[in-house]
């Protein structure tokens, strides 16, 4: 069975991250740092105060002004690189982005469904389309959200087909050799406007 299935729905403990507990990283966290243009989210340069920031909104700390203890936490992240980079990459491992399905590739053109719809609504809309509470939906884990969009896209006859970390392996050797076609993977991009899509 696909590993990135069975770490997606090994469901996410809370994690500590600059003294603050953080919830699972979801489709309203990421909704939240868009809205305020976090380059944690959107790309960009990222510094001390928007990786303290974004632990703030994942832990549902209040947001505004940083508080004394913050402002010293930002004096020792400014000052001692190393642990800024380490408090970065758990910040970035936390998301679990690489449990995301991976796609084959395919060749031909899909039209967009978005039609100006933010792509973490089309995902959010299409599970409670499919009698996912509304709350559970915002909030569920990141990846749990996608693969389960990808399922129900699929079982309406979306054209997708998920490449198991089984296959993956198989034909990693091929691929290397240039006779196999690299696979599209939601993981190591930006998702398109649209987004994972709901429907084909």
């Amino acid at each position: 069975m696909d590993s990135r299935f069975l770490k997606a729905y090994s469901d996410p403990s809370k994690i500590r991250i600059l003294g603050k507990t953080l919830y699972p990283w979801c489709l309203k966290y990421r909704v939240w740092l868009t809205a305020f243009d976090s380059p944690l989210v959107k790309g960009g340069i990222v510094g001390p105060e928007d990786l303290l920031f974004a632990v703030n909104v994942c832990s549902e700390s209040p947001v505004g002004r940083f508080n004394p203890i913050e402002r010293w936490r930002l004096l020792r992240l400014a000052t001692n690189p190393p642990e800024y980079q380490r408090q970065l990459k758990l910040f970035a491992d936390y998301t679990l982005v690489s449990h995301w399905p991976k796609f084959w590739q395919n060749d031909k053109k899909t039209s967009s469904n978005g039609k100006g719809v933010p792509w973490p609504l089309s995902v959010v809309s299409n599970l409670i389309a499919n009698g996912i509470e509304e709350k559970r939906a915002w909030e569920m884990p990141e990846c749990q959200a996608i693969w389960m969009n990808s399922a129900f896209a699929i079982n309406k006859g979306a054209d997708l087909n998920v490449l198991s970390t089984e296959e993956e392996e198989m034909l990693d050797g091929l691929e290397k050799a240039g006779t196999f076609k690299p696979v599209a993977n939601p993981a190591k991009v930006e998702p398109e406007p649209d987004g994972p899509r709901s429907d084909s």
